[in-house]
């Protein structure tokens, strides 16, 4: 194994009921609506501690240096 959670992925989805729900609380209590498309959002935060990687087995090139 190499690290902690390198095979698990999670996406956090909404169900469609629960995104019913709150379109309706917010037209009833008249708040504004709005629309994000976030892709790219922990990309470029800053860390708090040091984070130690290494490359897996099998994942190098020849001939390239990995820095």
């Amino acid at each position: 194994t190499y690290g902690i959670d390198f095979f698990e992925t999670f996406s956090p989805v909404a169900r469609l009921g629960t995104i019913r729900l709150i379109i309706s609380l917010a037209v009833q209590r008249e708040w504004p609506l709005f629309q994000l498309d976030v892709k790219n959002v922990f990309l470029y935060g800053d860390l708090s501690e040091t984070v130690y990687m290494q490359q897996p087995p099998d994942f190098e090139r020849q001939g390239e240096c990995s820095k």
